[in-house]
C-alpha cells in the first residue's frame, strides 16, 4: 500500500471538509461554533479520504492478484465471471 498517496489524499479531502465546515458555520451565523464546526469538517474529511484510497489500493491489488481485468468482474459479488 502506497501510504503517501493515501496521506495526501486525506489532506485533500480534510481540505474540502473544512470548507465545508466553514460554509455550514457561515450558514448557521454562530461564531461561538467556528472551530469546532472546522475542526469536524477536516477530520472527517481526512478520515473519508483516507479510508477510500486505501480500500481502492486494495481493490486493486486484489485485481493485480488474480490478474482480473475490471470489466471482467462481477459487479454484485465481486467473483470473476465463470465461463
Amino acid at each position: 500500500m502506497n501510504f503517501r498517496t493515501v496521506i495526501f489524499s486525506g489532506i485533500m479531502t480534510a481540505l474540502i471538509g473544512a470548507m465545508l465546515g466553514l460554509a455550514v458555520n457561515h450558514i448557521s451565523e454562530r461564531p461561538s461554533r467556528r472551530p469546532m464546526s472546522l475542526i469536524v469538517g477536516a477530520s472527517l474529511g481526512f478520515v473519508i479520504g483516507a479510508a477510500y484510497q486505501a480500500v481502492e489500493q486494495g481493490k486493486s491489488r486484489i485485481m493485480d492478484d488474480n490478474d482480473i481485468e475490471p470489466s471482467e468482474q462481477n459487479q454484485v459479488s465481486g467473483e470473476p465471471y465463470k465461463k
